[in-house]
């Protein structure tokens, strides 16, 4: 156009000169000469505009809205997300009258609401709707996915990210380099004019760059047995605790609950929260009571006690100037050794202890485990708690309460588990794990991790002699409120003694741990409660709920 305009002022100079009536030729010469000049300075001053006036609108000619970032997957052993669980429709649109016509239709009037505003500027926008059916050429309806969303498991297991998209806890940091590196966007450009507004007519270009990668890291948590344990513990009151489900063949972790987790989307809530919703419980050592006591029987067995040996309870015994105490001082009377663990005799396994010798406990729970970290990925293990050194219990007082998980003994909900596995298999002891296999961007297995370490610890005599008196405890003894509905379990409940009081009360910690079926074990449970009262009620009803609950989605 302005070289049109230019070009249009040369003639009218020319018409000029045709007008112009002149005797001197010397004044013609000059003023022709003058004339061409000034045309050439003209018609070079409109090239110079017009190319910059193009190169200006080269500039602006696209408008790119970034619509949503993924991150690598992470996935439970079924190939099921524990991340991106939630698809959500977006809508791309070039504000024509055509566009505008179609989302009245489509959507929701809330939705179209929003819409209009949008439209009415008249540059391209991206909005998200409930669901769109239409066919328009200014409309690209795009599929996106949140991270996280309220109704999430494993949330502190899994943790969280910053800002910037980094793994801030979890396995989102413990394994942040491998899901960064299948990190991707999705994104649309439109042509608009020199103004932003949108060019009819031109398309919408979709932009995918690795999006929703299938690659990222596959767990040996089963999402269906997480979520059941942490309604399990909703269900019956634990605000603070954990559940810890392994594959009693492989120490596989199938659930890591703990309770509360925090709220991903309002992390300063969180950290202000007095129940420290950050800290995870399955991981944490704590003291742990008689679930302890199945170490002490295995190595009174091992030591050649007769499992028939009979002791007379009479509430309370004294070790090295100290009273212990059965619970709630119940006097038990004549008891062997599988009637005293059915009904938890303090003072029967603190005699037994006392026969037995700190140095035999303390060596056989080491094979177990305790008092070792156990490592799940890089930057994420579970505390190795406190198993104390033979040459620290230097007192019958000091073993009396090594005899029932009392005194300097720590240990975390998946010590306990992988402890109990080892009962329920035949005596292997496997460390847990959580990580199974590595994905590629093809979904197809990149790497896997198994665990080959089977450290046989105890002889099978002696695993069964302990397992029957761990089936008697739920059939006969304090862990009645065990019983799943369908088959038979074995385990152990627990009150733990901390040391700690509050409003003159001592907090005691209530577990129950054990296995089922009882006769073909494939499920080991541990149910931690911080805080509690009475682990029959406390825990004992959280084990029979998830083992009801996994019957019920398995089989």
């Amino acid at each position: 156009m302005r070289f049109f305009l230019f070009y249009m002022k040369i003639l009218e100079i020319r018409d000029i000169l045709k007008t112009v009536i002149v005797t001197d030729k010397r004044v013609i010469v000059s003023f022709l000469t003058t004339a061409v000049l000034a045309a050439s300075l003209l018609l070079r001053i409109a090239f110079i505009s017009n190319s910059q006036y193009s190169e200006a609108a080269s500039e602006i000619s696209a408008k790119v809205i970034n619509v949503s970032e993924s991150r690598g997957m992470i996935y439970d052993r079924n190939s099921k997300p524990l991340v991106f669980r939630n698809a959500r429709t977006v809508l791309a649109v070039n504000p024509t009258p055509e566009a505008l016509v179609c989302l009245k239709k489509e959507l929701r009037r809330e939705e179209y609401e929003t819409a209009y505003k949008e439209y009415k500027d008249g540059t391209p926008f991206v909005i998200e709707c409930e669901k769109y059916t239409g066919d328009c050429e200014d409309i690209v309806p795009l599929t996106v996915y949140d991270r996280y969303n309220e109704n999430d498991t494993a949330v502190n297991l899994i943790g969280y990210l910053n800002g910037e998209n980094q793994g801030q806890s979890g396995i989102e940091k413990a394994f942040d380099d491998y899901l960064s590196e299948a990190s991707g966007s999705l994104s649309v450009r439109f042509s608009v004019d020199v103004s932003g507004r949108a060019l009819s007519g031109k398309g919408i270009e979709v932009k995918d760059e690795n999006y929703a990668s299938e690659a990222g890291v596959k767990l040996t948590i089963d999402r269906e047995i997480q979520r059941i344990s942490e309604e399990a513990m909703e269900r019956n009151g634990i605000k603070t605790g954990a559940v810890v489900v392994l594959d009693c063949e492989t120490s596989e972790i199938l659930a890591l609950a703990s309770a509360p987790s925090f709220d991903r989307f309002n992390l300063e809530e969180s950290l202000e929260n007095s129940d420290s919703p950050f800290i995870n419980r399955a991981l944490s050592a704590y003291s742990v009571g008689s679930v302890f006591k199945p170490v002490v029987a295995a190595c009174a067995l091992e030591k050649g006690i007769d499992p028939d040996f009979k002791y007379i309870c009479s509430g309370y015994i004294d070790a090295g100037g100290q009273r212990f105490h059965c619970y709630n001082q119940t006097a038990h009377g004549e008891i062997s050794m599988s009637e005293a663990m059915a009904v938890s005799c303090n003072c029967y396994f603190i005699n037994l202890g006392l026969q037995t010798g700190a140095q035999e406990i303390i060596s056989l729970a080491s094979e177990l485990g305790f008092g070792k970290e156990i490592t799940l990925a890089e930057g994420l293990a579970a505390d190795k708690g406190i198993l104390p050194e033979p040459d620290s219990i230097d007192s019958k007082a000091a073993l009396g309460n090594l005899s029932f998980g009392q005194g300097t003994l720590l240990a975390t909900p998946l010590q306990i588990a992988a402890m109990y596995c080892a009962f329920a298999n035949g005596g292997y002891y496997r460390e847990p794990y959580v990580l199974k296999e590595l994905i590629d961007e093809d979904g197809i297995t990149a790497a896997y991790y198994k665990s080959e370490v089977n450290n046989k610890v105890l002889p099978d005599s002696i695993c069964e002699a302990v397992c029957g008196m761990l089936e008697k405890t739920v059939e006969e003894g304090s862990g009645k409120g065990a019983k799943p509905m369908c088959y038979e379990a074995a385990g152990k409940t627990a009150t733990a003694q901390t040391g700690w009081y509050e409003n003159g009360s001592e907090v005691v910690h209530t577990w129950f741990a054990g296995y089922y079926p009882a006769d073909e074990p494939e499920y080991v449970i541990a149910v931690f409660k911080e805080n509690g009262s009475v682990s029959s009620t406390d825990c004992a009803p959280v084990f029979r709920d998830i083992a009801d609950g996994i019957t019920s989605v398995y089989e």
